[in-house]
C-alpha cells in the first residue's frame, strides 16, 4: 500500500513539473509600446559634446557611390539668394530631433540661418514633439496615428493629421525655445500644408500684442502661404473654414539665404510606413529639396525580417521621391546596432534580458548594397557608431537609454554633431 502511495505522488510531481515547465515561455519582445512611445529623456541642452574614442572618426565620411555633389556647395555661395535645403526623414530617432537640431543649428552658423523649417502639431497630435519650437490651438481637434491605419481623417505627406471639431480656431507658432526664452529665430513667411478651405482673418504678434500685416495666398490645394510685413517669433494665426479641414504641419522661414533643414519623423516609422502614407513624395516636393536623407532601417529589424521585401519598401520610397522631386539628391543612413528585448515567463515569475539585435546586421548590409547598385550616397551610422558590438559600448558610455534601442540625449548630440561634420566635409568640398 506504501509502495502504491509512493508512485502515484511520484506521477503527481512529475506531472506538476511538466505542467510548470509547459507554462514556461521565451520569446523576443517586439517593443512596438517602447518603439511607438519611446521615454526620450531632452537633457540639460549643453554645448559641448564629447566624441568618445570607441567612435570610428576615420569613416565619418559620406560615400557617395558615384552621385554628384558639387551642385549643393552652389547654394551655400555668398551670390545665391536661395537656401540649400535638406529634408531629413525617419522614425523615433528623428521625431525627438535632438541630433538634427544639433546638425541643423551648426550648419546653420556654419553656412547661413535659412530658417526653422518645417514644424508639425505633434504634441496636439498627442505624441512627442521637438523642444525648439511651439505649434499650439485653441480649437478642439481629432488626431489620426499614423501607424494605425486605416485613417478616417486624410493623413499628412510628414505622418501628421489632426482634423478640427468646428469651423474657426487659431494656430500659435513659436520659434523661441522652452528652456531658453531669449533664442530669437524670426520668421516672416509661413506656409500651412492642410486638407479643406481655411481663410486666414488675423494675425496677432504674440510678443507685442499687436495685429501683423500679411498677405495670404494658396497657390496648390492644400497649402496656404502668408507673408508678414514684420518678422516674428510668436505668432497667433486665426481662421475659419466652411469644410472639413485636416492641418498636417507648417513651414516657417525667414526668406534668407543659409541652410534650411526640414525633419519629417514618427515614432514606428519604416520605408513602408512612408509609402502607406502614399503622399509623402509629393509633399516633400512642396519644400523644393535639394537633399534628401533617409535614416530608416530600425523598426524593420523588431519582429521577422524579409530582407527581399525591405530592399522592394526601400525602392519604392526612393523612387517615388526621386520622380516627384527630380533635382533633388538622395542620402540613405544605416541604423546601427541596438538591443532587443527577451522576456521569459514562467507561472511564478517574469525575467527580461537583452541581446543583440541581430537583424539590424542585414538590414544595414542591404541598404548599402541597394545604395551602391543605385548610384546613392550613403552615411554608413552603423560602421561609424563603432560596428559589431557598439551597442554594449554605447550602453556603458551611457549613450544608450533604458530601452537599449533609443539613444539618451548625449547619443543623439554626439550623433547630430558627427552628421554635421561629415555634411560639411562635402559641402566645402
Amino acid at each position: 500500500m506504501r509502495f502504491i502511495t509512493f508512485i502515484i505522488l511520484l506521477c503527481l510531481g512529475i506531472a506538476g513539473s511538466l505542467a510548470q515547465n509547459s507554462a514556461d515561455e521565451e520569446f523576443e519582445d517586439t517593443q512596438d509600446s517602447i518603439r511607438l512611445n519611446p521615454d526620450i529623456v531632452f537633457g540639460s541642452g549643453d554645448d559641448y559634446i564629447h566624441v568618445p574614442s570607441f567612435i570610428r572618426k576615420k569613416t565619418n565620411h559620406i560615400r557617395l557611390n558615384g552621385a554628384d555633389w558639387s551642385r549643393l556647395s552652389e547654394k551655400l555661395k555668398p551670390s545665391s539668394d536661395n537656401p540649400l535645403v535638406i529634408v531629413h526623414i525617419g522614425d523615433s530617432h528623428i521625431q525627438a530631433e535632438i541630433g538634427t537640431n544639433v546638425t541643423r543649428e551648426m550648419l546653420q552658423l556654419r553656412f547661413g540661418n535659412a530658417g526653422r523649417g518645417l514644424v508639425a502639431p505633434l504634441r496636439l497630435a498627442g505624441t512627442n514633439q521637438p523642444r525648439d519650437y511651439r505649434f499650439e490651438s485653441t480649437g478642439h481637434w481629432t488626431a489620426e496615428k499614423v501607424m494605425r491605419a486605416p485613417w478616417s481623417h486624410p493623413m499628412g505627406f510628414n505622418g501628421t493629421s489632426i482634423s478640427l471639431n468646428g469651423t474657426e480656431s487659431d494656430i500659435t507658432l513659436s520659434t523661441s525655445r522652452e528652456e531658453d526664452d531669449d533664442e530669437y529665430n524670426p520668421f516672416t513667411r509661413i506656409t500651412l500644408f492642410h486638407s479643406g478651405e481655411m481663410k486666414i482673418t488675423s494675425i496677432i504678434d504674440n510678443a507685442t500684442g499687436m495685429p501683423v500685416v500679411f498677405n495670404a495666398s494658396s497657390p496648390d490645394d492644400g497649402q496656404t502661404d502668408i507673408a508678414l510685413w514684420t518678422p516674428v517669433e510668436n505668432a497667433t494665426v486665426s481662421f475659419t473654414t466652411s469644410s472639413p479641414f485636416t492641418l498636417f504641419a507648417a513651414l516657417i522661414s525667414g526668406e534668407r539665404p543659409g541652410v534650411m533643414y526640414h525633419a519629417i519623423g514618427n515614432n514606428g516609422a519604416t520605408y513602408s510606413t512612408y509609402n502607406r502614407i502614399g503622399s509623402t513624395a509629393r509633399g516633400v516636393a512642396a519644400l523644393n529639396p535639394d537633399l534628401i536623407v533617409l535614416s530608416l532601417g530600425t523598426n524593420e529589424a523588431f519582429g521577422s525580417l524579409d530582407l527581399s521585401g525591405f530592399t522592394r519598401n526601400v525602392d519604392t520610397l526612393v523612387k517615388d521621391l526621386q520622380s516627384n522631386n527630380p533635382d533633388a539628391l538622395i542620402l540613405i543612413v544605416t541604423p546601427m546596432e541596438c538591443h532587443r528585448r527577451i522576456v521569459r515567463r514562467s507561472r511564478r515569475r517574469r525575467a527580461t534580458s537583452y541581446s543583440v539585435n541581430t537583424n539590424i546586421l542585414p538590414i544595414r548590409n542591404a541598404l548599402l548594397r541597394y545604395a551602391s547598385d543605385n548610384g546613392i550616397a550613403v552615411y554608413d551610422w552603423y560602421d561609424i557608431a563603432g560596428g559589431s558590438g557598439a551597442s554594449d559600448v554605447w550602453i556603458e558610455a551611457g549613450l544608450f537609454g533604458k530601452d537599449h534601442v533609443h539613444h539618451t540625449a548625449t547619443g543623439y548630440r554626439l550623433h547630430g554633431r558627427l552628421f554635421y561634420e561629415a555634411l560639411e566635409e562635402l559641402l566645402t568640398d
